[in-house]
């Protein structure tokens, strides 16, 4: 899909207001990329906060295996994956505004009274500050280690959506579901809001498409859908998804507000000649959200922060 303007070439000056005007129609955030030391993240995080992003995501694993079928040879068993909570808490108390997204959080690896509380901790801890995305996961053998039988992540993150809402909203919760039994269970504190739990879905095998059948389980229970960054390279399919979403919550009878949607930029996909493009598809194709895939784009800090900088710039970040 070839990225293209609604406004003329020869009008520099009207291209760029029409750029502006759909940044500020949209949440844009970027990626944690892979960093080695506390001080690499936090360097990192205050700089993309300052910039004027709006979230700040970043993916995990808790385990990976040496016989894991990895999906794609970028993906090694010892990339440095980070832990949902532990950075999501990390990035609170070395931030002060930016939105922190954990994406995707494989919530079938946790049990619900556990991530809960942790979201719930972290939630009120940052301000309001956290917005979870959850997925099932591509790793057989993490969710296998973990002591979680792969069939079943998909039933099991429903009921965990399920346990997790109710511990937030109610003082003592009874729940007897298919993999967890409470009875006048209780957090406190509990958060100010009900976390917001997006999901995501989408095999890297169909360049991060997903299934119907992944569309209405995120229509039943999730509160946003956020793309796997390989979409990026299948935009018409994003938008025939988002088409695909839209029935999907019709037929679970919600609607489309105020529910969201994050689609994906690949940095190393793009040139800066391409970033007014991509801004104005996502407002085109109706997304809520974009957000900057670099997390395997190399470079050091620096020169991650140099990019994050120097795209604010061209597509005009919140100015």
């Amino acid at each position: 899909m070839a990225f293209r303007s609604p406004t003329s070439r020869t009008d520099p000056g009207a291209e760029r207001a029409a750029t502006v005007a759909r940044v500020d129609n949209l949440r844009i955030g970027i990626d944690l990329p892979y960093f080695a030391t506390p001080g690499e993240v936090r360097a990192y995080a205050q700089a993309v906060e300052a910039l004027g992003y709006d979230h700040l995501g970043f993916s995990e694993h808790v385990c990976t295996t040496t016989d894991s079928a990895f999906p794609t040879p970028v993906i090694r068993v010892d990339d440095p994956w980070r832990e949902t909570t532990t950075m999501a808490a990390f990035l609170a108390g070395v931030t002060t505004s930016i939105e922190i997204n954990p994406a995707m959080m494989l919530l079938p690896l946790y049990h619900p009274v556990l991530a809960a509380k942790q979201l719930a901790e972290i939630d009120n801890l940052c301000d309001q500050r956290l917005r979870v995305a959850a997925s099932i996961g591509w790793n057989d053998r993490e969710t296998e280690s973990l002591g979680v039988d792969p069939a079943t992540r998909g039933r099991r993150l429903e009921e965990q959506l399920v346990v997790m809402r109710a511990l937030w909203t109610t003082p003592f919760v009874d729940h007897d579901g298919e993999f967890f039994s409470l009875g006048q269970v209780s957090i406190n504190p509990r958060p100010e809001r009900p976390v917001p739990m997006w999901m995501g879905a989408g095999r890297m095998q169909a360049n991060g498409i997903p299934s119907d059948a992944a569309l209405a389980r995120v229509a039943r229970v999730a509160d946003g859908f956020k793309f796997a960054a390989p979409s990026f390279f299948d935009r018409d399919g994003v938008a025939e998804t988002i088409g695909r979403l839209r029935a999907a919550l019709a037929i679970a009878g919600r609607e489309r507000s105020p529910f969201g949607v994050e689609v994906r930029m690949v940095v190393q996909a793009t040139t800066e000649a391409d970033w007014p493009g991509v801004v104005e598809w996502a407002a085109e194709i109706g997304a809520t959200h974009l957000g900057i895939s670099n997390r395997i784009a190399g470079g050091t800090v620096g020169e991650q922060i140099d990019r994050a900088q120097r795209f604010a710039e061209v597509i005009g970040l919140h100015t």
